[in-house]
């Protein structure tokens, strides 16, 4: 190689090595915007998912504020987000019904999902803890829900839930 070729190869090299520097600093800045919009997206969609979930709540305490019965049980007060345990371990109960002798513990999601019935096992494990003054009751739970898919239902009849009413799926009970 002579000496004109090696200088030519050289600075045929630095002009491609200053294009890829300008290049990796094109990529850079649009991978540095898509994880923005990206970013964006996902909170969006996590509002979303919370207003719906919100919806969902606000419709069935309303529902359940005007008839406070279940099935043919009768209930004196429906609460909403209900607190219990030790704070920064909080347990929120989505609904609780009382009566003299009963309490019900409704999970709401906007969908149901089999990870509802676990959430709602473990309320229903934690609920005589957190609120020792209704030990004594007769305690029921529920998930209840604009969208029930089969597969979730079936689940939680396996698990011993019946339907609280013959007509839907949207609010399994189950006695304990």
């Amino acid at each position: 190689m002579t000496d004109q070729e090696l200088k030519d190869l050289v600075a045929s090299l630095a002009v491609k090595s200053d294009r890829l520097d300008a290049q990796l600093t094109t990529t850079q800045a649009e991978v540095a915007e898509t994880a923005r919009v990206v970013k964006e997206v996902s909170r969006r969609m996590g509002s979303m998912a919370s207003n719906q979930g919100d919806v969902a709540e606000e419709f069935f305490f309303n529902s359940l504020s005007q008839s406070k019965q279940i099935g043919s049980i009768h209930f004196d007060d429906v609460q909403q987000k209900v607190y219990g345990g030790k704070i920064g371990a909080q347990q929120e109960y989505d609904l609780v019904l009382l009566n003299g002798d009963s309490a019900a513990i409704v999970e709401v999601k906007y969908k149901v999902h089999p990870s509802s019935l676990e959430q709602l096992q473990k309320q229903l494990d934690l609920f005589k803890i957190h609120f020792p003054e209704h030990k004594d009751m007769k305690l029921y739970g529920g998930v209840a829900g604009f969208s029930v898919p089969d597969d979730v239902t079936e689940q939680a009849h396996a698990n011993g839930y019946s339907s609280s009413n013959g007509k839907a799926k949207a609010l399994q009970w189950m006695r304990m």
